[in-house]
């Protein structure tokens, strides 16, 4: 099997659902870590079993994944302040489940006076990051939209990191990324979705990628750590966290690997959920030869 069928097949069988949530949130300025925060506690309420699937999925730590993603939406004035929710293989019976815990959680309020906050609209969201329909439908990983002009594999672009990410190599933290680097996490990340992140394939598919990956013509790395001390509640302790924010250019293009760092764009590619998942940008570059990143991009993260 050639690795491009081998990742399209991976691509296939993994399917999202994904909305844009208008929040009101009066009397607090609302972060998407405090609402992730209450909107889990509202979850594990409700069903727990929904919670441990949701938030740590099944199989050995080192490879549970949550199944969702919870990030700030682009800076619109028309739908601030707005956070982009996203499932990931999730079930018609357990998303009526996760909905429930919404309605709970703006109940129960956010910040330290517990102001209740609302849900005042959600727009679906399609491969394309735009609006789907009136009803959020399913749709696959390999549907994902290239989100610039252009032949996707020539189209020089940048792989901007605006969220913290924390990719570990030999239990030390990547602090310069290259595009095999990427590669390599987005593979791993779709084929542990799609339940398949081990045997002799996937070994050889990845070592294909990253030989595919360590071709790609680009400028290193650039950007600054993020580091975070927080306390966890089922270690009972703080603990440390590192990450980097920025990015790197392929000023030549993604190459055949453009529908996996496309798909990476919506199910982040970093160890961590609260920090350092990562989420990717796909950017277009000013002028490819000075290698100079535009304002323009596939989707922004700010503070809601």
């Amino acid at each position: 099997m050639h690795w491009q069928d081998y990742v399209t097949s991976l691509l296939d069988r993994v399917e999202i659902k994904a909305w844009r949530l208008s929040l009101t949130t009066p009397q607090v300025r609302a972060t998407v870590p405090m609402v992730r925060g209450v909107w889990g506690r509202a979850l594990r309420h409700v069903d727990a079993e929904a919670y441990q699937r949701v938030f740590a999925s099944d199989g050995p730590a080192h490879r549970r994944l949550p199944r969702y993603i919870l990030r700030p939406a682009p800076p619109d004035p028309m739908t601030a302040p707005a956070v982009e929710w996203i499932l990931l293989g999730i079930d018609e019976r357990l998303e009526s489940v996760l909905w429930r815990a919404w309605d709970i959680a703006s109940g129960m309020g956010l910040g330290p006076t517990r102001a209740p906050f609302s849900i005042r609209a959600r727009l679906p969201l399609g491969p394309g990051n735009d609006g789907a329909s009136s009803e959020a439908e399913r749709w696959k990983l390999s549907d994902t939209v290239w989100p610039l002009s252009g032949d996707p594999a020539s189209t020089p672009c940048g792989l901007d990191f605006p969220a913290p990410l924390r990719l570990i190599r030999q239990g030390r933290l990547l602090a310069a990324p290259a595009p095999v680097d990427i590669a390599t996490a987005a593979l791993r990340r779709v084929a542990s979705l799609a339940g398949e992140a081990k045997g002799e394939v996937y070994r050889d598919m990845m070592w294909a990628v990253q030989q595919e990956a360590a071709g790609l013509a680009a400028r290193p790395w650039h950007g600054e750590r993020s580091d975070l001390v927080r306390w966890s509640a089922a270690q009972r302790r703080e603990i440390d966290l590192h990450g980097v924010l920025g990015g790197l250019e392929l000023h030549a293009g993604p190459g055949r690997l453009w529908p996996l760092f496309a798909a990476s764009s919506w199910i982040h590619i970093g160890k961590g959920t609260v920090f350092g998942l990562g989420e990717l940008r796909i950017t277009a570059l000013n002028d490819p030869e000075d290698g100079v990143l535009s304002s323009a991009s596939a989707s922004s993260a700010t503070s809601t």
